[in-house]
C-alpha cells in the first residue's frame, strides 16, 4: 500500500488501543496499545506505547516509553526516552540518547550510543560509535568501532572489526566526578576477546587481543596480545604475554 493511500493513526489520552494494520504515521501521545503487526511510514511515541506484534516502519521516534513485543525493522530509529524490544531488531540508522534494550540480535549500518544500550544477542553494524554505556552479551562486530569512555563501564563478550579504537574522553570536572562516583564504578571497556586489523585500546580489560597493528594504551590490562606487524605497549598498561604471529 502506497503512503498516500494510508491513513494516520493517532492515540491520545489514557488506555487507548487499536489493532494492527498498514498506516501512514502512527502517533501515540498518551497511553496506547496496538495488538497485531504494524506496517507504517512513521512511528512516533511521546507517551507510553505497547506494540504486541512485529513493527515495520521507515522511521521510529521514541520520546516516551515503548515496548515492542516482536521483531522490529526500521530505516531510522531514535530513542530519546526508553524502549524495550523483545525480539530481534534490524535498523539502518540507530541512535540511542536514552535507554534501549534489545532482547535478540541487533543489526544495522550506523549505530550510535549516547545513552545506555543493552543487547542480549550479537550486535552487527558497519559503524558502531559510543559515547555512553553498552552491554552486549554476544559479539560486537563492525567495520569501524569507536568507544569513547565517559564515566561508564562498557561490556561485550567479544569484539571484532577492521578498526577498533577505545579511548577515555571523560573530563575531570566536578560534575563528571560526581556522576562517576554516584553511578559508575569505573570507566573501562571489558571483553573476553578483541580482534581487528588496527586496534588501539585505552582503559581496556581483555583476556586476548589480536590484530595486525596493536597499541595498548594506559589503564589497560590484557592477558595475551597476538600481533602480526606492530605492537606498542604504554608504560601504564599491563600485558601478561605477547606473541608475534
Amino acid at each position: 500500500m502506497t503512503a498516500n493511500l494510508r491513513r494516520d493513526l493517532n492515540i491520545s489520552g489514557v488506555l487507548g488501543g487499536a489493532g494492527g494494520g498498514e498506516f501512514n504515521v502512527v502517533s501515540i501521545n498518551g497511553h496506547g496499545t496496538i495488538d497485531g503487526s504494524l506496517d507504517c511510514i512513521g512511528f512516533v511515541c511521546n507517551g507510553r506505547a505497547t506494540v504486541n506484534g512485529p513493527l515495520l516502519s521507515e522511521t521510529v521516534e521514541v520520546n516516551g516509553s515503548t515496548s515492542f513485543n516482536g521483531k522490529l525493522d526500521a530505516g531510522r530509529m531514535r530513542v530519546n526516552g526508553k524502549s524495550d524490544i523483545a525480539g530481534p531488531m534490524a535498523v539502518r540508522d540507530f541512535r540511542v540518547d536514552g535507554h534501549a534494550k534489545v532482547g535478540g540480535h541487533l543489526s544495522g549500518e550506523e549505530i550510535e550510543v549516547n545513552g545506555y544500550l543493552t543487547v542480549k544477542g550479537n550486535c552487527d553494524a558497519e559503524s558502531f560509535r559510543s559515547h555512553g554505556c553498552f552491554r552486549i552479551d554476544g559479539l560486537l562486530n563492525a567495520g569501524t568501532i569507536e568507544v569513547n569512555l565517559m564515566f561508564a563501564e562498557c561490556r561485550a563478550k567479544e569484539i571484532g572489526g577492521e578498526t577498533i579504537t577505545v579511548r577515555r574522553t571523560g573530563n575531570g570536572s566536578a560534575i563528571g566526578k560526581l556522576v562517576k562516583a554516584l553511578v559508575f564504578s569505573q570507566d573501562a571497556l571489558v571483553a573476553d576477546a578483541i580482534e581487528g586489523d588496527d586496534v588501539r585500546l585505552e582503559y581496556t580489560k581483555a583476556g586476548v587481543v589480536r590484530g595486525t597493528n596493536v597499541v595498548i594504551g594506559p589503564g589497560s590490562e590484557i592477558g595475551l596480545v597476538e600481533y602480526k606487524d606492530n605492537l606498542s605497549v604504554h608504560t601504564d598498561a599491563k600485558v601478561s604475554a605477547s606473541k608475534q604471529l
